[in-house]
């Protein structure tokens, strides 16, 4: 089955991104951060996480771009659901046609590509942006709870340590323990990097393997997610619609339906 990177380039999505290269955000972390605003600023930022992972209705569109040492390109998505799962998401090319379309949900996550009449299947969402050539480690979870907001199911409960980032930033550590997979946050091995107002603006992954951006807020929640991995992979999103329908989806809105001659298959390693 072809990757999403060689289906937009037979159709013709391929669109060059900036020739200057990617770079994680340089944290400065020098001293601790006064204990009683630490506290203060976690506060405000756990009351709105909570708030947000609230499971309501959503739906989501927006473009990305990736770039990796070989290439850059540029696609759209379209994402719904009625909560955390399933999710229905649909990749899209030029004039709105789909060139791959993704339901995940806890027990079976799968991805269906119209041109190769190919659906794959995984329990594992990291599997599943491999099979489209997305250079991002994380899972297609991770990225659902991102463009949503949802860092409550992203990042830890409680910190370890914080300290003084930049100017009026502030930087928090999470302590290491082991984590139960079915319900602990994701990322859990880095710093995360809130405004005063307890408003996430950079996540860096323990050794700088990977940093999460979180640019132009817009009531509350950020347009521009930038997701870097390592020096030469890049991942950039842009939210052009975000909405909670008053009425949740119905069951059939959120399925996959394959056509009668798809061949479904197991991701292979």
């Amino acid at each position: 089955m072809k990757r999403l990177l060689r289906l937009t380039s037979v159709v013709s999505v391929i669109l060059l991104l900036s020739a200057c290269a990617q770079h994680a955000p340089q944290l400065r972390i020098d001293q601790p951060a006064p204990q009683t605003e630490a506290e203060q600023v976690w506060a405000k930022y756990r009351a709105s996480a909570e708030r947000r992972s609230t499971e309501v209705p959503f739906s989501i569109s927006a473009s990305f771009r990736f770039k990796t040492p070989d290439s850059s390109n540029r696609a759209s998505l379209r994402m719904w659901g009625n909560g955390n799962n399933p999710v229905r998401i649909d990749i899209l090319g030029p004039f709105g046609s789909v060139v791959a379309s993704l339901r995940i949900s806890d027990s079976r996550s799968v991805i269906f590509e119209p041109d190769s009449k190919r659906a794959v299947y995984s329990d594992s969402g990291q599997e599943l942006l491999v099979r489209m050539g997305l250079p991002v480690p994380i899972s297609v979870q991770d990225i659902v709870a991102l463009l949503r907001g949802n860092y409550a199911d992203l990042f830890p409960k409680m910190y370890d340590t914080a300290y003084v980032e930049g100017t009026t930033n502030i930087a928090y550590t999470f302590p290491t323990q082991p984590e139960n997979k079915k319900s602990s946050p994701k990322l859990t091995d880095g710093i995360l990097v809130l405004n005063k107002q307890g408003v996430p603006l950079v996540w860096e992954q323990k050794g700088k393997s990977m940093s999460i951006s979180f640019e132009e807020y817009d009531h509350g929640l950020p347009d521009k997610i930038r997701v870097i991995a390592g020096t030469e992979r890049s991942a950039l999103f842009l939210i052009k619609d975000r909405s909670n329908p008053a009425v949740p989806f119905e069951a059939q809105a959120l399925e996959l339906t394959l056509p009668p001659d798809t061949k479904l298959e197991a991701m292979r390693p």
